[in-house]
């Protein structure tokens, strides 16, 4: 059988069908739909049959690494903390706090505690400084959900450059986290983590977007006051929304949803209206993607705390929405994480870090600064979708990233494909500089708490750049992936809290 790359498929998007021959003789040939054309509703994505999920076995070599990985990754949310809150820094260059690093700081207490790298008792006691801060400081909060950064000193708002906002997707990490950590500890902590998540008014933040046509309100990235000196005060939300079926829209409309108190909950059609742009991707079939960023966090970050393994393909027909592909999220992050590995194969632009086991492009530190490298299915047309509110109309293309790469991006990974993702830490682990000193690896000292942020590699295989900073939404979904893939131990406890569960079923999931 002919071979058709995924360079001729992208040229045949104006191709009604494909012909494949399969056998000899063109008596023998048959008309295959084109899968880059379809009906959104007539599409399922599910796993093949026997496609192992996790949680998985790792042998004995396999499990000394991963210990070696998560132990280092713990000690960062252990020690870069703040001594007056607790909480952990957003980079160890910085004494800013960010939010989101805390919630995955609060998932990652449990962890420590099963793998006795702390007891239970200290676990606890972190547990509670940092909700007692966060609770005590009002002002780092409006309508119940938090600013992006806070003061590391009380907890109070803080500017960081231009930004000083309240965020949807920060807080939602940020009570993930307080949601696991209070099913774990019981007691006062419990207390503290559900009352401020019962206080959070996540109907506030929902809106119409003036430039899309959407099925309805969809949340907002966040708000912003009128005045620094008056952070809970007047304000607007912004201008932007979450339209999209990425991990965080995911994430925020779930927590959204799951609000025990009835005048702050969003309805299920927000949800269900989220926009599942089809793509597909030579080996792995058709996968929802997000338009504008190809990073592979926005496909795993949700994954961090839903068990989605756990749960069937969805079914938005069932909630009067059409338009919208039936998706298994486990299979459809597994998928995107094989077409990230599969482009740093192809590495059309022969970069030197790229290659089987150095993959992963997502958002990380870079030379200049900061970097979101990313890459994309080839577009599916969605047979009488409707523009903007069935799929955007951006046009996005890949970003190589220069080759820098991200450990935690192929780590996390690890969730859907356990062997690619250990041989890619294996990888990054053993990589030096030219003059043989450590390369990606900073160990687990205080001060070099595992991997560095990102990296990339000489023709020779050595490290010719390499992150000074740690940063905790990088080591979260690190250690927090990796205890999923081998326990289920954050997945079992967020999705057994009562908050969580009357939410999904109120999803209908």
């Amino acid at each position: 059988m002919k071979t058709i790359t995924q360079r001729q498929f992208a040229l045949s998007c104006s191709v009604p069908v494909l012909m494949a021959v399969i056998g000899c003789g063109e008596s023998q040939a048959r008309i295959m739909p084109d899968p880059l054309r379809a009906h959104a509703d007539t599409i399922t994505i599910i796993s093949p049959q026997g496609t192992p999920r996790p949680p998985f076995s790792f042998n004995d070599a396999d499990t000394k690494l991963l210990d070696e990985i998560q132990h280092a990754t713990f000690e960062y949310f252990w020690s870069a903390v703040s001594p007056e809150t607790g909480m952990v820094y957003d980079r160890s260059s910085s004494d800013v706090i960010s939010t989101a690093g805390v919630g995955f700081q609060l998932a990652a207490l449990p962890i420590g505690v099963e793998h006795n790298w702390i007891t239970k008792e200290q676990g606890e006691i972190r547990a509670l400084q940092i909700l007692m801060a966060l609770e005590n400081a009002p002002s780092n909060r409006k309508a119940g959900l938090f600013y992006h950064f806070i003061n590391p000193h009380d907890a109070s708002a803080r500017r960081v450059g231009r930004e000083l906002v309240v965020s949807t997707v920060d807080s939602a990490l940020l009570f993930s986290g307080m949601l696991v950590a209070g099913e774990y500890f019981q007691g006062d902590t419990k207390i503290i983590a559900d009352r401020l998540f019962t206080q959070a008014d996540w109907s506030f933040f929902l809106a119409e977007p003036s430039d899309e046509s959407p099925l309805g309100s969809f949340m907002s990235l966040g708000w912003k006051p009128s005045s620094d000196e008056d952070p809970t005060g007047d304000g607007a939300l912004l201008p932007y929304f979450w339209l999209d079926s990425g991990d965080e829209h995911r994430l925020v409309t779930l927590m959204g949803a799951c609000a025990p108190d009835p005048e702050f909950r969003i309805p299920p059609e927000v949800y269900w209206g989220l926009r599942r742009q089809l793509g597909w991707h030579e080996g792995q079939g058709h996968l929802v993607w997000f338009p504008y960023s190809g990073a592979l966090f926005t496909s795993f970050f949700a994954h961090c705390f839903i068990d989605y393994a756990a749960l069937r393909p969805d079914n938005p027909k069932a909630h009067q929405t059409t338009q919208r592909a039936s998706v298994d999220w486990w299979e459809n992050t597994r998928r995107t994480v094989n077409l990230h590995r599969d482009r740093a194969i192809q590495n059309p632009e022969n970069l030197p870090t790229l290659g089987p086991d150095a993959w992963g492009f997502s958002a990380s530190d870079a030379p200049d600064g900061y970097l979101v490298s990313g890459q994309f299915p080839i577009p599916v047309t969605m047979i009488g979708a409707q523009p903007q509110r069935d799929f955007s109309t951006f046009k996005p293309h890949d970003n190589w990233g220069e080759g820098i790469i991200a450990p935690y991006a192929a780590g996390a990974s690890i969730m859907f494909e356990p062997e690619l993702a250990v041989s890619a830490l294996r990888l990054a682990r053993r990589t030096t500089a030219p003059d043989g000193t450590p390369g990606v690896w900073r160990g687990g000292h205080p001060g070099g708490w595992g991997f560095a942020d990102a990296f990339r590699l000489d023709q020779d295989g050595h490290t010719d750049w390499v992150a000074e900073d740690f940063v905790a939404i990088s080591q979260g979904p690190l250690i927090l992936g990796i205890e999923n893939a081998r326990t289920g131990l954050i997945w079992n406890l967020f999705m057994s809290h009562d908050f969580v569960r009357e939410g999904v079923s109120d999803l209908g999931l």
